[in-house]
């Protein structure tokens, strides 16, 4: 592994233990063992720092959602549902890190995306919407939303995750 791997990883276990909300470079590089100056020699600021550990987390998270391959799209969203509310409330950190950073927002809006994780729901959305009257775009949204504000309530033990209502809401989704 690189430096830059290296921090990279090490940045995500940070992440994880504080957040990433007030995490100063100042704190983050100590944190590191590193100085800014250090730092600087394999990062260009820390956004983009945060950029490439968005990347790294969004390909460890797709690879570690236990999908079978003979799932139809239905089933696997369903699967990746699951995983990812269970993820939010064991990794809260890091999931609010990966969905609702500022830097990582921007990519919600590109068509392009860097990001597995966006790629797989996506990918997954444009095979189930057989909505002439919704775009796939729409469709994310309106699916995505239901995910991550359920994934939220269970966060903060409003509800506790219980998949046959995950299951009823996406059949809702799919009339």
């Amino acid at each position: 592994m690189n430096t830059q791997d290296s921090l990279i990883s090490r940045t995500i276990i940070v992440i994880d233990k504080y957040g990433y909300e007030d995490l100063s470079l100042r704190r983050l590089t100590g944190t590191l063992g590193l100085t800014t100056g250090a730092f600087y020699k394999h990062f260009k600021n820390k956004n983009d720092l945060y950029e490439k550990v968005a990347i790294e987390l969004s390909k460890n998270f797709v690879n570690s959602i236990p999908l079978h391959k003979g799932a139809s799209a239905k089933q696997q969203l369903l699967i990746i549902a699951n995983y990812f509310c269970k993820y939010v409330e064991q990794h809260s950190n890091l999931a609010d890190f990966l969905f609702f950073n500022p830097v990582t927002l921007k990519v919600f809006s590109t068509k392009e995306s860097k990001y597995d994780f966006l790629n797989k729901i996506s990918s997954l959305i444009h095979k189930l919407n057989r909505k002439s009257n919704v775009s796939d775009h729409e469709f994310f949204i309106q699916i995505w939303s239901f995910i991550q504000g359920y994934a939220a309530l269970i966060k903060n033990k409003i509800v506790k995750y219980d998949e046959t209502l995950v299951e009823k809401t996406l059949n809702e989704f799919l009339k």
